[in-house]
């Protein structure tokens, strides 16, 4: 599915959609005929490499955290052909029009269906908002929101038990902590955490037992968690910590 990605200097071309690169502004970008996409080429290739080890997943109910411009709801949409895509942001704004026609004209209002001014770490409106729209666990979740710790916890505690075995969450930009540029003292994020506490919670958890995180792949720019099997009987509480065993002398 990959391989049918056109790459150019500032865009990239799948089936007569336009993605225009953000990272990579060169020429007129006037007009609306395109998607703003935020991702570049090498954390695509690193999705592609991912995905070729799992050539059997193909998810059916997918759930999007971070719109943007709306390039990667329909990036994924795409490659996936799920039954259902919901995407949420916090931004006070709509669909823009490039995404509307793109919707209408490949008929899918009944597929795709975005959430604006939605707070991902409000855990009761994303688990309503996930109940209303799913009549199947989900199969894939993926965060490219706040990339902050406490809004990408709290996501990750409602959408979780949310996904069958097997099921695959994202998390995106999770190491910007480690990134010179964003850590410098004159970087809005400077002060503010990282996800890395939770990715370092996720590794306790998978060390713990494979029957809530069954694997973990860790790259510099995503991580995936599996989920396992465990059988959790309150979702609504469910917390992390309550999955890690580590010793007592050890923070």
């Amino acid at each position: 599915m990959f391989s049918k990605l056109q790459w150019q200097s500032d865009r990239m071309l799948y089936d007569g959609l336009v993605f225009r690169l953000e990272q990579v502004r060169t020429g007129d970008w006037t007009g609306n005929e395109f998607f703003r996409f935020f991702k570049r080429k090498k954390i695509v290739d690193k999705y592609e490499e991912f995905f070729q080890r799992h050539p059997d997943f193909h998810p059916e109910n997918i759930f999007e955290l971070g719109i943007f411009d709306g390039g990667s709801v329909a990036f994924w949409f795409e490659l996936f052909k799920p039954d259902k895509h919901i995407a949420i942001d916090l931004l006070d704004r709509k669909d823009s029009t490039y995404f509307e026609n793109y919707v209408t004209s490949r008929g899918l209002k009944e597929k795709i269906k975005t959430f604006w001014k939605t707070d991902q770490s409000d855990k009761e409106n994303l688990r309503r908002i996930a109940l209303a729209n799913f009549t199947e666990p989900l199969d894939l979740v993926i965060d490219d929101a706040s990339h902050m710790y406490e809004p990408t916890r709290a996501s990750f505690e409602v959408l979780f038990p949310m996904l069958r075995p097997g099921g695959l969450y994202v998390i995106e930009d999770w190491a910007w902590g480690h990134w010179p540029a964003y850590i410098a003292a004159e970087h809005p994020w400077s002060v503010l955490e990282s996800p890395a506490k939770l990715i370092t919670k996720l590794m306790d958890a998978a060390g713990t037992s494979i029957s809530l995180i069954s694997n973990l792949t860790i790259t510099k720019g995503f991580v995936v968690a599996e989920r396992g099997d465990e059988i959790i009987a309150d979702a609504t509480s469910f917390n992390i910590d309550d999955y890690i065993v580590r010793r007592q002398d050890i923070v």
